[in-house]
């Protein structure tokens, strides 16, 4: 049986399992190429962390059907919707055999599990990052560029877990909004510290970390709102400047609300 996503813990361990390169917000092309929930790596990890699902121990086959299952997910659910998938349909869409899908998951719903995983891993990853600023001021700042980058690359995954986790039973569904309200309770902690230092002013903590995270979901729920091409047609820095444009929008709505002192840090465009 797959863990429980309450028993799949973002634990020291866990990151310490990751490669250990800095991740960089210089840019959305550094930040690409040094986040490490992407490419083979991500399915790497996938294979690590749920041994207990995967039965094949060939990982060279195991990470790569990984990939073919999760991506042909994707398309499915995004077309048809994830509760009337089923493996048929995946074992078509993947071209594996049922045999091949079954040595990689027992049951659908063990991919949702998986998708959660990475989500909540870079979430993790996020907050973390965010730690090392100086200023709560900043610590916000990053954790909304961090997680506008990070969501531009796992689009899909991001999507996928809003939308179709409603189809699992009911404490799978609610461990999996504990990912949205960690992320909201993490932003109410940060203003709520900033405001006992001084460096904001009073304000409604609670309201505005729920604002906070509602926008960010929506840079990924409705791409279609910030975005002139389709991603497929999308270059970096194109891609690169809409994130951009977007961070500045929440930064300059977060001044209004928060008025901080910055104590000297600038803010990033």
């Amino acid at each position: 049986m797959i863990k429980a996503l309450n028993q799949i813990d973002t634990t020291n361990a866990d990151l310490e399992s990751l490669p250990s390169r800095e991740v960089s917000l210089a840019s959305f092309a550094c930040f690409t190429d040094s986040f490490p929930l992407r490419g083979e790596q991500l399915y790497r990890i996938l294979f690590d962390r749920h041994a207990n699902v995967v039965q094949t121990q060939k990982a060279r086959f195991a990470i790569a059907n990984i990939e073919k299952i999760l991506t042909a997910t994707f398309e499915i659910s995004s077309v048809s919707g994830f509760n009337k998938m089923s493996l048929r349909d995946l074992s078509k869409r993947t071209g594996m055999s049922m045999g091949a899908i079954y040595s990689c998951i027992s049951k659908k719903e063990d991919i949702a599990m998986m998708v959660a995983d990475i989500v909540r891993l870079s979430s993790e990853l996020t907050r973390r990052h965010a730690m090392k600023a100086a200023s709560f001021w900043s610590q916000i700042e990053q954790s909304v560029r961090f997680h506008l980058y990070a969501s531009a690359l796992l689009q899909p995954w991001y999507f996928f877990l809003y939308f179709e986790t409603r189809s699992l039973p009911e404490q799978q569904q609610n461990e999996s909004k504990q990912i949205e309200l960690g992320a909201i309770r993490n932003f109410e902690k940060l203003i709520d510290e900033g405001v006992k230092a001084g460096e904001f002013k009073p304000c409604n903590s609670a309201m505005i970390s729920n604002t906070v995270v509602v926008l960010l979901e929506d840079w990924y729920l409705k791409p279609w709102k910030t975005r002139s091409y389709s991603r497929s047609q999308q270059s970096v820095v194109s891609r690169e400047q809409e994130i951009n444009s977007y961070h500045r929008m929440l930064i300059e709505l977060l001044e209004e609300l928060l008025n901080p002192s910055r104590c000297g840090e600038p803010v990033s465009n």
